[in-house]
């Protein structure tokens, strides 16, 4: 049965995308079977692996949609949505469609409404729904979460076992896991008891500047205790950046580069976690 990562910050260039693809190449290359599902209305997971989001005739929101409405259907929409790439990874994609799904979430959530007559179902665990029918097909499920459609991200935290938390290795930016940790705590409590904090994450991290270790000390001496703190930061490469334009990953982009170390080194983590 697959271990499902969310990754989640609600910060903006943090690196939750080229996290969640990343550390899904290394999974591979380690021979895992990996599904990547872009839960982000951005859909930048979606062009990261070379794929336009505009054209892509089925996405996260139809198999959500399907959720609610055709439970029973699930799997005839899974084989129609799941994108098996050249990379070896599958994707489920998204577009701009999943925002009217997240407004279907939070209509079904204030009316506690439900198409299909089921009371124990709750707004907050239709993507869980849908991902336990994935499970037994690969051996990890990592979810990109968005900034914005709270609910969305709620769905993927009711559904995952762990939650990694990309921080960019500046100063203002580490303000940012305290609203990350509530969240994660709240669904702990009211929709997963299972969920668990895989570790604090930075990213963009250049070993020199003065900042950089000071973040890095920072963090580990706020949340070191409390908190798993990955041993390896992300290196910062401009490669990184450039990797989207190509469609592909650090691994097929620039396998030598220091930062594709670091995402072997984060893999590494995680499968002592399994």
């Amino acid at each position: 049965m697959a271990i499902i990562y969310s990754v989640s910050n609600f910060k903006g260039g943090c690196g939750k995308t080229s996290t969640a693809l990343n550390l899904g190449a290394a999974l591979s290359a380690a021979g895992k079977s990996v599904a990547l599902v872009d839960n982000d209305v951005q859909s930048n997971l979606t062009a990261s692996l070379g794929y336009t989001p505009a054209e892509q005739p089925r996405t996260l929101a139809n198999l959500l949609l399907a959720a609610i409405d055709y439970p029973k259907d699930l799997d005839y929409h899974l084989q129609k949505t799941v994108i098996h790439t050249d990379t070896g990874i599958d994707l489920i994609p998204a577009n701009h469609r999943l925002s009217d799904a997240a407004a279907r979430l939070q209509v079904m959530q204030l009316s506690q409404y439900n198409a299909v007559g089921d009371s124990g179902r709750t707004s907050e665990r239709v993507m869980a729904d849908l991902l336990e029918h994935l499970r037994s097909f690969y051996d990890y499920i990592i979810i990109d979460c968005g900034l914005k459609h709270e609910l969305l991200t709620v769905n993927a935290l009711a559904a995952s076992d762990f939650c990694i938390v990309p921080v960019q290795a500046h100063f203002l930016a580490s303000e940012g896991i305290p609203e990350v940790l509530e969240l994660v705590r709240s669904v702990r409590e009211r929709f997963n008891p299972k969920l668990q904090i895989a570790g604090i994450l930075l990213t963009m991290y250049q070993s020199r500047p003065q900042l950089c270790r000071s973040v890095r000390e920072s963090v580990g001496e706020i949340y070191g205790k409390s908190f798993h703190v990955f041993e390896r930061p992300i290196e910062y490469s401009i490669k990184v950046a450039e990797c989207p334009t190509a469609g592909q990953s650090i691994f097929d982009y620039a396998p030598k580069n220091a930062a594709a170390d670091s995402y072997r080194s984060l893999a590494e983590e995680v499968l002592r976690l399994a």
